[in-house]
């Protein structure tokens, strides 16, 4: 007797050739991760990256899991009974304030519901392809416009703050020239540092009143990471520590490139001199103070690519960082001074973000460069790399005792006031 043999299952097409094929990502899961890099190429912290993504995730109906690193980050997203895994790589952040600004404003109006998923997706679209709205000519002029009132902060006068307008300009000429493709972009630093080292050096060999100490630290203090050194100590105590250390040693780098650099320009420079350079300053009158902030404020507006609109909030940011920090000094001494005035800043900046809905790093980035410890860390590697040891490793203990009183004042104006935002 012949029984009938069972029959298999009809199977699709794919399926039948030997191919599996996962179901079509969905728009949610898509816009979640063009938001997610969109955040990374701005430099968004770990901890506000994870939970930006996390509330973006539940809003749009995913269960979602988020991993950020500095130049990468980990995605688990689940909807509908299936479950995606992806690790998308990106660029370390890029300061542009406006577009950071647009980007606050999607995101805010996502959680809200005013935008459906394919709105907001055409919007990151949007900001990210947006050109930059001040041009290379501009920025290179403002690099030098920015460099010159660092010079007065370090205790100098006209004729520092003149010459580092010319070299601060050259440096922005570098940046500028050097970071259109990622492979020259990497010499960035070292070649800045060494055009600066060698131009300070010469400067001041034929102004003899001019500190080339003064001139080094000012036209490189936009380049150096001060920022990135307190984002990384903020993730390392928020509990990030795989992107608090990665940022961290990538900020080390660029101490490490910036320092070779002016080491190389300075012994270039060396068979040229007769003499060791120390020239004194002469400091210009208190009443200068203000149009110098508000140059810097101009300038840094400009570099960080903020909107003309920001020009007022970050001239205050700058005003309130120099002062509170002076009357700290004052009171408490120099290195807790900067802690006070940090706590002010981060307060007006968290005030800022909770009455207006803009991002609190619009008026932040430029407060930091007023109070960053890039300058001590910078000069404390400058003596490290001459072989004086003892002044080097104090100075650069100095800088590290003054990024964890910046970082502290900041972790406590946070505490006291919230942004409630997503970024």
């Amino acid at each position: 007797m012949n029984l009938p043999l069972p029959q298999p299952s009809p199977q699709p097409a794919h399926a039948q050739a030997g191919i599996y094929r996962q179901p079509a990502t969905p728009p949610e899961i898509a816009l979640c991760l063009e938001l997610g890099q969109a955040f990374q190429a701005f430099g968004i912290p770990a901890h506000r990256f994870e939970d930006a993504l996390a509330r973006i995730a539940s809003r749009l109906g995913l269960d979602g899991q988020f991993f950020a690193l500095p130049t990468a980050f980990f995605a688990s997203l689940g909807m509908g009974g299936h479950h995606w895994t992806f690790i998308q790589r990106g660029p370390s952040g890029d300061v542009n304030l406006a577009k950071l600004s647009d980007l606050q404003e999607t995101t805010d109006a996502l959680l809200a519901g005013r935008l459906s998923t394919p709105e907001a997706r055409a919007r990151v679209r949007e900001i990210l392809a947006a050109p930059d709205p001040w041009g290379a000519l501009l920025t290179v002029c403002c690099f030098g416009l920015g460099s010159a009132p660092a010079a007065m902060f370090f205790g100098g006068g006209w004729r520092e703050m003149a010459l580092t307008t010319l070299l601060g300009s050259l440096v922005g000429l570098t940046t500028v020239l050097l970071g259109r493709r990622p492979g020259p972009a990497r010499l960035v630093y070292p070649v800045a540092g060494t055009l600066v080292g060698f131009l300070a050096l010469a400067a001041a060999a034929r102004f003899p009143q001019v500190s080339p100490q003064i001139l080094t630290l000012a036209a490189l203090i936009v380049l150096v990471p001060g920022l990135r050194l307190v984002v990384s100590m903020n993730e390392l105590a928020t509990g990030n520590l795989v992107a608090g250390t990665a940022r961290l040693v990538d900020t080390a780098m660029t101490f490490l490139s910036l320092g070779f650099g002016v080491a190389l320009g300075q012994r270039l420079a060396a068979p040229f001199l007769d003499q060791a350079l120390h020239g004194v300053p002469l400091p210009l009158p208190a009443w200068t103070l203000l149009p110098v902030l508000l140059l810097a404020a101009a300038a840094f507006m400009v570099i960080f690519k903020a909107r003309l609109s920001d020009l007022p909030w970050i001239f205050a940011a700058c005003a309130l960082a120099f002062y509170a920090t002076r009357q700290g000094a004052s009171l408490l001494g120099p290195q807790f001074g900067v802690g006070l005035g940090a706590f002010a800043l981060g307060l007006g900046s968290n005030l800022y973000t909770r009455i207006l809905r803009r991002p609190s790093v619009v008026t932040l980035l430029p407060g930091l460069v007023v109070l960053v410890p890039g300058g001590l860390g910078f000069k404390g590697l400058e003596f490290i790399i001459q072989k004086q040891l003892v002044m080097g490793l104090d100075t650069a203990f100095q800088a590290l005792f003054v990024a964890i009183a910046l970082l502290t004042g900041l972790l406590l104006a946070h505490a006291a006031v919230q942004p409630r935002t997503a970024l």
